[in-house]
């Protein structure tokens, strides 16, 4: 393993000075990444490395997380001692006292839960934050592989009975393995994140676009038919067919391929992903833009 990580720094390298930019941690860790993932190999290496956490919780919000805690126990433990403190003194004290002194410890009880508060709020806000990144993927901005399979999921729990006015596109950039070849991964995660861009300009609102590894994305659509799918799909193909890239003195051209099916009684995950993969591959091997397999 340690020799295979070699390996895949040293072509790290020689990418970034290809693509004349300097190793700092971030085009590093990309191109890293970027690299590992083409081989296949990310998930085998190492996740306590640095540069193979594409996706990860940080050590701040665990420790803020952990500091909050902290903070509503201590607050908490205090306001026992205070609230232990009034009861035993409610039978030594007048009732003026005692008025002025419940007065005093509601403000402070306020005051205390409303810093609580306040401070879960923060968190509630980071952990929130932290757990949309994870399922965003960090190259393209769209959502990864772990996102389309909970929508679909959450889909499909309303479909178990019926069929429903789901459709699915699975897309795949022609000869990408060739563009990352010939001008290097960072070129080539160029070329991804500008094909993304096209195909969320042509989507509609309800549409959402996920990458599910490499250069294969999926889209779902839900609540369209196969003819409003097939439309879109069409113009996106053209669209990116006639799009070339220019990238430093390159100019790239670029073509996809896509496979759609749509949702039948009784689908799973599994099952509407595989059709979709076998329409795709179809699409490939005969030469189409598109296949549709039902």
């Amino acid at each position: 393993m340690e020799e295979l990580i070699i390996d895949i720094s040293k072509k790290t390298l020689e990418e970034l000075q290809k693509a004349k930019k300097l190793p700092y941690p971030l085009y590093y860790k990309e191109t890293f990444n970027s690299i590992a993932s083409d081989m296949q190999i990310l998930e085998q290496l190492n996740p306590k490395l640095l540069c193979l956490q594409p996706n990860s919780i940080s050590e701040d919000l665990i420790e803020l997380t952990k500091m909050t805690l902290e903070e509503v126990q201590k607050k908490s433990s205090i306001i026992k001692t205070s609230s232990q403190e009034i009861i035993e003194e409610i039978d030594e004290v007048d009732a003026e006292s005692l008025k002025a002194s419940i007065i005093k410890f509601s403000a402070f009880l306020i005051k205390n839960i409303e810093e609580l508060e306040n401070k879960i709020k923060e968190l509630e806000s980071e952990l929130d934050k932290a757990y949309k990144e994870l399922l965003i993927d960090p190259l393209t901005k769209v959502y990864n592989r772990k996102a389309l399979e909970r929508d679909l999921l959450e889909i499909l729990e309303k479909g178990k009975e019926k069929k429903l006015d789901l459709c699915i596109v699975m897309l795949d950039l022609d000869n990408f393995k060739l563009i990352n070849d010939a001008y290097g991964h960072l070129v080539g995660d160029f070329v991804l994140i500008k094909f993304v861009q096209i195909i969320k300009s042509l989507l509609r609102e309800s549409d959402k676009i996920y990458r599910y590894g490499g250069d294969e994305f999926v889209i779902i659509f839900n609540r369209a038919s196969l003819g409003v799918v097939k439309k879109i799909v069409e113009r996106l193909i053209n669209k990116i067919s006639k799009t070339k890239l220019k990238y430093k003195e390159h100019l790239i051209s670029i073509s996809v391929s896509a496979g759609i099916t749509c949702h039948k009684k009784g689908d799973d995950v599994e099952s509407l992903i595989k059709r979709a993969d076998e329409a795709l591959y179809e699409a490939k091997v005969t030469k189409n833009t598109f296949k549709v397999k039902l």
